[in-house]
Protein backbone atom coordinates (compact mmCIF):
# COMPACT_ATOMS: atom_id res chain seq x y z
CA UNK A 1 0.00 0.00 0.00
CA UNK A 2 1.01 3.59 -0.94
CA UNK A 3 0.54 4.71 2.83
CA UNK A 4 3.23 2.31 3.91
CA UNK A 5 5.34 2.50 1.09
CA UNK A 6 5.64 6.44 1.57
CA UNK A 7 5.71 6.46 4.98
CA UNK A 8 8.54 8.91 6.11
CA UNK A 9 11.22 7.76 7.41
CA UNK A 10 12.70 10.75 8.37
CA UNK A 11 11.45 14.46 9.78
CA UNK A 12 12.63 16.34 6.74
CA UNK A 13 10.24 13.88 4.67
CA UNK A 14 7.30 14.55 6.65
CA UNK A 15 4.53 16.89 5.16
CA UNK A 16 2.85 19.84 7.27
CA UNK A 17 3.13 21.05 10.91
CA UNK A 18 6.74 22.47 11.15
CA UNK A 19 6.38 24.09 14.22
CA UNK A 20 4.60 21.33 15.54
CA UNK A 21 7.34 18.42 14.73
CA UNK A 22 9.94 21.07 15.83
CA UNK A 23 8.58 21.32 19.28
CA UNK A 24 8.24 17.82 20.18
CA UNK A 25 11.43 17.15 18.71
CA UNK A 26 13.09 19.92 21.20
CA UNK A 27 11.24 18.32 24.05
CA UNK A 28 12.90 14.89 23.39
CA UNK A 29 16.34 16.48 22.20
CA UNK A 30 16.75 18.00 25.89
CA UNK A 31 14.68 15.32 27.99
CA UNK A 32 15.34 15.20 31.47
CA UNK A 33 13.74 13.58 34.43
CA UNK A 34 11.70 16.72 35.24
CA UNK A 35 10.40 16.98 31.88
CA UNK A 36 6.35 16.55 31.14
CA UNK A 37 5.60 13.90 29.11
CA UNK A 38 4.52 15.29 25.99
CA UNK A 39 0.57 15.14 24.49
CA UNK A 40 0.34 15.67 20.49
CA UNK A 41 -3.23 16.07 19.48
CA UNK A 42 -4.74 16.41 16.29
CA UNK A 43 -6.66 14.59 13.63
CA UNK A 44 -5.68 10.76 12.57
CA UNK A 45 -3.45 10.28 9.59
CA UNK A 46 -1.04 13.62 9.57
CA UNK A 47 1.80 12.02 11.08
CA UNK A 48 1.89 11.54 15.03
CA UNK A 49 2.22 8.35 15.25
CA UNK A 50 4.87 7.93 12.54
CA UNK A 51 6.73 10.99 14.30
CA UNK A 52 6.99 9.32 17.57
CA UNK A 53 8.50 6.21 15.85
CA UNK A 54 11.11 8.70 13.81
CA UNK A 55 12.39 10.57 17.12
CA UNK A 56 12.79 7.54 18.94
CA UNK A 57 14.97 5.89 16.57
CA UNK A 58 16.58 9.25 15.79
CA UNK A 59 17.28 9.64 19.49
CA UNK A 60 18.24 5.57 20.60
CA UNK A 61 15.66 4.80 21.98
CA UNK A 62 13.66 1.35 22.30
CA UNK A 63 9.94 2.53 21.89
CA UNK A 64 6.87 0.47 23.49
CA UNK A 65 3.79 1.52 21.94
CA UNK A 66 0.30 1.05 23.57
CA UNK A 67 -3.38 1.88 22.57
CA UNK A 68 -4.72 3.67 25.05
CA UNK A 69 -8.43 3.26 24.39
CA UNK A 70 -7.86 -0.26 24.87
CA UNK A 71 -6.48 0.01 28.39
CA UNK A 72 -9.22 2.12 29.32
CA UNK A 73 -10.36 -0.14 32.66
CA UNK A 74 -8.20 1.44 35.84
CA UNK A 75 -7.21 -2.49 36.34
CA UNK A 76 -6.13 -2.91 33.04
CA UNK A 77 -3.81 0.22 32.46
CA UNK A 78 -2.18 -0.49 35.43
CA UNK A 79 -1.65 -3.87 34.23
CA UNK A 80 -0.11 -3.03 31.68
CA UNK A 81 1.56 -0.12 32.17
CA UNK A 82 3.38 -0.65 36.07
CA UNK A 83 5.48 -3.72 34.58
CA UNK A 84 6.34 -1.87 31.13
CA UNK A 85 7.58 1.54 33.64
CA UNK A 86 9.36 -1.21 35.78
CA UNK A 87 11.15 -3.55 32.93
CA UNK A 88 11.74 -0.05 31.21
CA UNK A 89 13.74 1.58 34.18
CA UNK A 90 16.27 -1.93 33.91
CA UNK A 91 16.48 -1.81 29.98
CA UNK A 92 18.33 0.94 29.15
CA UNK A 93 17.13 3.85 26.67
CA UNK A 94 13.23 3.20 26.66
CA UNK A 95 10.08 5.86 25.58
CA UNK A 96 6.68 4.77 25.69
CA UNK A 97 4.40 6.16 23.21
CA UNK A 98 0.32 6.13 24.18
CA UNK A 99 -1.75 6.41 20.88
CA UNK A 100 -5.75 7.40 21.32
CA UNK A 101 -5.43 9.18 24.61
CA UNK A 102 -8.58 10.43 24.27
CA UNK A 103 -10.02 6.61 24.32
CA UNK A 104 -10.18 6.30 27.61
CA UNK A 105 -12.18 8.86 28.78
CA UNK A 106 -16.18 8.32 29.32
CA UNK A 107 -18.55 6.75 31.48
CA UNK A 108 -16.65 2.81 30.53
CA UNK A 109 -13.40 4.36 31.70
CA UNK A 110 -13.57 3.45 35.34
CA UNK A 111 -10.88 5.28 37.23
CA UNK A 112 -8.42 4.66 34.24
CA UNK A 113 -7.97 8.61 33.59
CA UNK A 114 -6.84 8.93 37.35
CA UNK A 115 -4.48 5.60 37.21
CA UNK A 116 -2.87 7.38 34.28
CA UNK A 117 -2.03 10.70 35.71
CA UNK A 118 -0.78 8.77 38.68
CA UNK A 119 1.63 6.82 36.65
CA UNK A 120 2.95 9.77 34.52
CA UNK A 121 3.52 11.99 37.66
CA UNK A 122 5.87 9.17 38.50
CA UNK A 123 7.34 7.52 35.32
CA UNK A 124 11.36 7.89 34.92
CA UNK A 125 11.63 7.64 31.25
CA UNK A 126 10.00 9.57 28.28
CA UNK A 127 6.29 9.28 27.85
CA UNK A 128 4.33 10.61 24.05
CA UNK A 129 0.91 10.50 23.99
CA UNK A 130 -1.43 11.16 21.07
CA UNK A 131 -5.08 11.99 20.84
CA UNK A 132 -7.34 12.81 18.12
CA UNK A 133 -9.24 15.27 19.89
CA UNK A 134 -8.60 17.71 22.75
CA UNK A 135 -11.92 18.11 23.76
CA UNK A 136 -12.89 14.45 24.94
CA UNK A 137 -13.93 13.71 28.54
CA UNK A 138 -11.33 15.03 31.12
CA UNK A 139 -8.57 15.76 28.33
CA UNK A 140 -8.15 18.77 30.30
CA UNK A 141 -6.40 16.71 32.91
CA UNK A 142 -4.14 15.25 30.50
CA UNK A 143 -3.22 18.54 29.07
CA UNK A 144 -2.50 20.02 32.78
CA UNK A 145 0.30 17.68 33.16
CA UNK A 146 1.62 17.67 29.69
CA UNK A 147 3.52 19.53 27.21
CA UNK A 148 0.49 20.22 25.04
CA UNK A 149 1.41 19.93 21.68
CA UNK A 150 -1.29 20.61 18.66
CA UNK A 151 -1.07 19.12 14.73
CA UNK A 152 -3.53 20.49 12.33
CA UNK A 153 -4.80 18.88 8.97
CA UNK A 154 -2.49 18.96 6.03
CA UNK A 155 -2.95 22.44 3.96
CA UNK A 156 -4.38 20.87 0.30
CA UNK A 157 -1.58 23.06 -1.51
CA UNK A 158 0.72 20.68 0.24
CA UNK A 159 -1.17 17.70 -0.54
CA UNK A 160 -1.44 18.47 -3.97
CA UNK A 161 2.67 19.30 -4.12
CA UNK A 162 3.64 15.22 -2.32
CA UNK A 163 0.50 13.39 -4.19
CA UNK A 164 1.98 14.60 -7.39
CA UNK A 165 5.34 13.75 -6.33
CA UNK A 166 4.52 10.28 -5.43
CA UNK A 167 2.16 9.87 -8.65
CA UNK A 168 5.58 10.81 -10.37
CA UNK A 169 7.41 8.31 -8.10
CA UNK A 170 5.11 5.49 -9.42
CA UNK A 171 5.13 6.39 -12.96
CA UNK A 172 1.24 7.34 -13.15
CA UNK A 173 -0.63 9.91 -13.85
CA UNK A 174 -4.18 11.61 -12.74
CA UNK A 175 -6.22 14.56 -14.15
CA UNK A 176 -6.05 18.38 -12.68
CA UNK A 177 -9.47 17.57 -11.81
CA UNK A 178 -8.77 13.80 -9.68
CA UNK A 179 -6.41 15.52 -8.34
CA UNK A 180 -8.24 18.56 -6.93
CA UNK A 181 -11.60 15.99 -5.76
CA UNK A 182 -8.80 13.49 -4.01
CA UNK A 183 -7.41 15.94 -2.36
CA UNK A 184 -10.29 17.32 -1.21
CA UNK A 185 -11.99 14.33 -0.13
CA UNK A 186 -8.95 13.27 2.05
CA UNK A 187 -9.91 16.33 4.46
CA UNK A 188 -5.85 16.84 5.27
CA UNK A 189 -5.75 13.19 6.03
CA UNK A 190 -2.25 12.20 4.33
CA UNK A 191 -2.86 8.27 5.30
CA UNK A 192 -6.56 8.64 3.70
CA UNK A 193 -4.60 10.89 0.55
CA UNK A 194 -2.32 8.06 -0.43
CA UNK A 195 -5.17 5.57 -0.16
CA UNK A 196 -7.70 6.73 -1.99
CA UNK A 197 -5.17 8.03 -4.73
CA UNK A 198 -4.19 4.36 -4.88
CA UNK A 199 -7.63 2.77 -5.42
CA UNK A 200 -8.17 5.21 -8.27
CA UNK A 201 -5.18 4.47 -9.94
CA UNK A 202 -5.01 0.86 -9.96
CA UNK A 203 -8.53 -0.06 -9.71
CA UNK A 204 -8.02 -1.67 -6.44
CA UNK A 205 -11.54 -1.83 -4.10
CA UNK A 206 -12.20 -4.39 -1.36
CA UNK A 207 -14.83 -7.14 -1.56
CA UNK A 208 -16.95 -5.67 1.21
CA UNK A 209 -18.94 -2.03 1.30
CA UNK A 210 -17.24 -1.15 4.51
CA UNK A 211 -13.66 -0.33 5.24
CA UNK A 212 -11.87 -0.89 8.99
CA UNK A 213 -9.01 1.99 9.02
CA UNK A 214 -6.46 2.25 12.06
CA UNK A 215 -8.68 3.84 13.66
CA UNK A 216 -11.13 0.18 14.02
CA UNK A 217 -8.77 -2.04 13.89
CA UNK A 218 -11.13 -3.42 16.97
CA UNK A 219 -13.93 -3.58 15.02
CA UNK A 220 -12.14 -5.08 11.89
CA UNK A 221 -10.66 -7.96 13.64
CA UNK A 222 -13.46 -9.09 16.01
CA UNK A 223 -15.63 -9.06 12.54
CA UNK A 224 -12.74 -11.25 11.07
CA UNK A 225 -12.78 -13.73 13.40
CA UNK A 226 -17.06 -14.06 14.14
CA UNK A 227 -17.35 -14.35 10.23
CA UNK A 228 -19.17 -17.25 9.18
CA UNK A 229 -17.27 -18.18 6.28
CA UNK A 230 -14.09 -18.21 5.00
CA UNK A 231 -15.27 -15.81 2.23
CA UNK A 232 -16.64 -13.51 4.46
CA UNK A 233 -13.29 -13.35 6.68
CA UNK A 234 -11.56 -12.93 3.93
CA UNK A 235 -13.50 -10.04 2.70
CA UNK A 236 -13.25 -8.35 6.14
CA UNK A 237 -9.45 -9.09 6.33
CA UNK A 238 -8.68 -6.97 2.93
CA UNK A 239 -10.70 -4.25 4.10
CA UNK A 240 -8.84 -3.49 7.48
CA UNK A 241 -6.70 -1.03 5.92
CA UNK A 242 -4.05 -0.55 7.60
CA UNK A 243 -0.41 -0.60 8.58
CA UNK A 244 0.85 -4.06 7.98
CA UNK A 245 3.02 -4.01 10.95
CA UNK A 246 0.06 -2.46 12.91
CA UNK A 247 -1.83 -5.15 11.58
CA UNK A 248 0.20 -8.33 12.35
CA UNK A 249 1.19 -6.98 15.89
CA UNK A 250 -2.89 -6.60 16.71
CA UNK A 251 -3.21 -9.98 15.66
CA UNK A 252 -0.71 -11.47 17.39
CA UNK A 253 -1.42 -9.97 20.47
CA UNK A 254 -5.19 -11.14 19.54
CA UNK A 255 -4.06 -14.97 19.57
CA UNK A 256 -1.37 -14.50 22.51
CA UNK A 257 -4.12 -13.17 24.78
CA UNK A 258 -6.68 -15.73 24.05
CA UNK A 259 -8.28 -18.81 25.47
CA UNK A 260 -6.93 -21.59 22.90
CA UNK A 261 -6.39 -24.99 22.68
CA UNK A 262 -1.90 -25.43 22.34
CA UNK A 263 -2.28 -27.23 18.68
CA UNK A 264 -4.27 -24.18 17.59
CA UNK A 265 -2.38 -21.76 19.52
CA UNK A 266 0.79 -23.15 17.71
CA UNK A 267 -1.05 -23.15 14.20
CA UNK A 268 -2.28 -19.28 14.36
CA UNK A 269 1.21 -18.26 15.57
CA UNK A 270 2.76 -20.19 12.56
CA UNK A 271 0.85 -18.21 10.08
CA UNK A 272 1.93 -14.88 12.37
CA UNK A 273 5.26 -15.64 11.43
CA UNK A 274 4.73 -16.65 7.70
CA UNK A 275 3.17 -13.37 7.26
CA UNK A 276 5.85 -11.70 9.80
CA UNK A 277 8.68 -13.23 7.60
CA UNK A 278 6.96 -11.82 4.56
CA UNK A 279 6.40 -8.51 5.53
CA UNK A 280 10.67 -8.63 6.81
CA UNK A 281 11.07 -9.94 3.13
CA UNK A 282 9.32 -7.05 1.61
CA UNK A 283 11.18 -3.95 3.74
CA UNK A 284 14.39 -5.83 2.81
CA UNK A 285 14.21 -5.65 -0.67
CA UNK A 286 11.47 -2.86 -0.92
CA UNK A 287 9.70 -5.60 -3.04
CA UNK A 288 6.19 -3.95 -2.47
CA UNK A 289 4.45 -6.19 -4.95
CA UNK A 290 4.49 -8.87 -2.40
CA UNK A 291 2.63 -6.84 -0.36
CA UNK A 292 -0.38 -8.57 -2.11
CA UNK A 293 -0.12 -11.73 -0.94
CA UNK A 294 0.43 -10.84 3.14
CA UNK A 295 -4.07 -11.07 3.26
CA UNK A 296 -3.98 -14.38 2.14
CA UNK A 297 -1.34 -15.52 4.46
CA UNK A 298 -3.41 -13.99 7.57
CA UNK A 299 -6.62 -15.26 6.43
CA UNK A 300 -5.15 -19.00 7.89
CA UNK A 301 -6.14 -17.63 11.28
CA UNK A 302 -9.78 -18.37 10.71
CA UNK A 303 -11.47 -20.91 11.68
CA UNK A 304 -14.86 -21.07 12.61
CA UNK A 305 -16.34 -20.54 16.42
CA UNK A 306 -12.47 -19.54 17.62
CA UNK A 307 -13.30 -17.49 21.04
CA UNK A 308 -10.42 -14.51 19.56
CA UNK A 309 -11.17 -10.94 20.26
CA UNK A 310 -9.21 -7.72 19.74
CA UNK A 311 -6.90 -7.07 22.50
CA UNK A 312 -4.15 -4.10 21.94
CA UNK A 313 -0.61 -4.84 23.93
CA UNK A 314 1.64 -3.44 21.07
CA UNK A 315 5.02 -4.13 22.24
CA UNK A 316 7.76 -4.66 19.68
CA UNK A 317 7.95 -8.55 20.02
CA UNK A 318 11.84 -8.76 20.96
CA UNK A 319 10.57 -5.91 23.99
CA UNK A 320 7.22 -8.17 24.55
CA UNK A 321 9.43 -11.36 24.99
CA UNK A 322 11.65 -10.20 26.87
CA UNK A 323 8.98 -9.39 29.37
CA UNK A 324 7.52 -12.23 28.74
CA UNK A 325 10.08 -14.70 29.47
CA UNK A 326 12.55 -13.01 31.84
CA UNK A 327 9.98 -10.89 34.24
CA UNK A 328 9.98 -14.27 36.39
CA UNK A 329 13.54 -13.98 36.58
CA UNK A 330 13.68 -10.73 37.63
CA UNK A 331 11.21 -10.47 39.84
CA UNK A 332 13.22 -13.54 41.74
CA UNK A 333 15.89 -11.32 41.62
CA UNK A 334 14.53 -8.33 42.97
CA UNK A 335 12.81 -10.75 45.91
CA UNK A 336 16.26 -12.15 46.87
CA UNK A 337 18.27 -9.30 46.48
CA UNK A 338 15.61 -7.47 48.87
CA UNK A 339 15.35 -10.36 51.62
CA UNK A 340 19.11 -9.83 51.72
CA UNK A 341 19.10 -5.98 52.29
CA UNK A 342 15.75 -6.26 54.52
CA UNK A 343 13.47 -4.31 51.67
CA UNK A 344 10.86 -5.09 49.81
CA UNK A 345 11.11 -6.91 46.15
CA UNK A 346 10.31 -3.54 44.53
CA UNK A 347 12.27 -1.54 46.84
CA UNK A 348 15.10 -3.57 45.39
CA UNK A 349 13.96 -3.49 41.89
CA UNK A 350 14.02 0.42 42.06
CA UNK A 351 17.23 1.13 44.06
CA UNK A 352 19.28 -2.18 44.73
CA UNK A 353 19.11 -3.96 41.56
CA UNK A 354 19.90 -0.93 39.07
CA UNK A 355 23.01 -0.17 41.59
CA UNK A 356 23.92 -3.56 41.25
CA UNK A 357 23.41 -3.30 37.67
CA UNK A 358 25.79 -0.70 36.94
CA UNK A 359 28.61 -1.79 38.68
CA UNK A 360 28.99 -4.70 37.71
CA UNK A 361 28.86 -3.07 33.58
CA UNK A 362 31.30 -0.61 34.89
CA UNK A 363 33.58 -3.16 36.46
CA UNK A 364 33.85 -1.28 39.71
CA UNK A 365 32.19 -4.56 41.33
CA UNK A 366 34.89 -4.89 43.44
CA UNK A 367 34.16 -1.96 45.74
CA UNK A 368 31.24 -3.84 47.05
CA UNK A 369 32.65 -7.14 47.53
CA UNK A 370 30.42 -7.84 50.88
CA UNK A 371 27.44 -8.18 48.58
CA UNK A 372 28.73 -9.89 45.40
CA UNK A 373 27.92 -13.07 47.02
CA UNK A 374 24.19 -11.76 46.77
CA UNK A 375 23.90 -10.74 43.45
CA UNK A 376 25.42 -14.19 42.00
CA UNK A 377 23.16 -16.32 44.44
CA UNK A 378 20.71 -14.54 43.08
CA UNK A 379 21.10 -14.36 39.40
CA UNK A 380 21.81 -18.37 39.79
CA UNK A 381 18.74 -18.84 41.22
Amino acid sequence: MWSEKYRPRTISAMVGNEQARSAVHDWLATWNKKSKPVLMSGPPGIGKTTLARILAERHGYDMIGLNASDTRSKARLAQVLDPVVTNAGLSGRTIIFLDEVDGIHGRSDYGGVETLLRILKSVTIPVMMAANSEDAGRMKDLVKVSMHVRFRPIPPRLLRVYLNDVLKSEGVTMGPGTVIRTVSESGGDVRSLLNLAQSLVTGFSPDTAKSFGESSMEEGIDAFFKAKSIQEASSVMMSIQADPREKINALYSAVVTATLDQKTRARMLDVLSEADMLYGRILRGQNWRLLRYLNSILQQLYREGLPVRYTRYNLPFPILNRIRFEGRAWRALNRYVGGNLHMSGSAAACIAVPFYIRLVKEGRMERVEEHADIISKGVAK
